[in-house]
């Protein structure tokens, strides 16, 4: 297992399996219209690798008139863009200037393949998909499956739509990453996130444990991840420019088909 992957996973701690399927299919066509008299606000989420004192990758994450904004820190890393009114998500890469994007329904609809195509049950346990998630209070909350564990503590903010739009973000993101594999398989942190996100809970520290057996010998190693998420309602000015910045790139950056893009 290499630093990359663990790289790779990140987008999946910012941070629908089973008989879930249906609701989550339904609270995901609910959420590309459900953009009237919703807060805006800002997350920012830290990812640390190990026992490191430093963050390895930051990103903010921003809620304002229906749209989502995820803009990691790194120039390296695309930010992407949920636009619940336009009904689709845009990646934006600012090193070589492109542009890609997918319908929001597209993503809803390769979710509800993967659950009903995937019926082998070694592969079902493999990618979490009918793994259960527990919960030790009021904000503690985990999940298991094959050898990845994730605990997750939250926080319930002063205003329940702020929860409930930061959930359906999380839901967004998981289902973009089955578009685009990478790192941990999503449906395990999906059904997590609706337990917490039914109960308007923030998450504020998130904890991933993976082990991998590694070459001809299955020496296991293992790889421990962990974000600390904040939450506030100011956009500052950065943000602000970062946001415009944005709009302007959806226009004049050249645009790649999907399959075509460096994801």
């Amino acid at each position: 297992m290499t630093l990359t992957r663990g790289k790779r996973i990140q987008v999946v701690l910012l941070a629908c399996a089973g008989a879930l399927m249906m609701a989550a299919t339904t609270r995901a066509q609910d959420t590309l219209v459900s953009t009237a008299a919703t807060p805006r606000w800002v997350v920012l989420t830290e990812v640390f690798q190990g026992d490191a004192k430093q963050p390895h990758e930051t990103h903010h994450i921003v809620f304002q008139n229906g749209i989502y904004y995820d803009f990691p820190a790194s120039d390296a890393q695309s930010w992407t863009v949920f636009d619940l009114t336009k009904s689709r998500v845009i990646l934006l890469d600012r090193e070589r200037q492109e542009r890609t994007s997918i319908p929001m329904e597209d993503l809803v609809q390769l979710t509800a393949r993967a659950e009903t195509e995937l019926t082998n049950k070694d592969q079902r346990a493999r990618f979490g998909m009918d793994a259960q998630p527990a919960q030790a209070n009021a904000t503690q909350f985990s999940i298991q499956f094959d050898d990845t564990e994730y605990h997750i503590s939250g926080v319930r903010p002063q205003d329940p739509e702020v929860a409930a739009q930061y959930g359906r973000f999380v839901d967004w993101v998981c289902r973009l990453n089955i578009a685009r594999p990478r790192g941990v398989p999503p449906f395990a942190r999906m059904k997590l996130n609706d337990l917490m996100t039914a109960q308007n809970i923030l998450p504020r520290e998130t904890s991933v444990t993976l082990t991998r057996h590694l070459g001809a010998e299955r020496i296991a190693a293992t790889i421990r991840l962990r974000s600390m998420t904040s939450h506030s309602s100011e956009i500052d000015e950065t943000l602000a420019g970062q946001i415009q910045d944005a709009q302007t790139m959806r226009v004049v950056f050249n645009e790649v088909p999907w399959d075509q893009y460096e994801h």
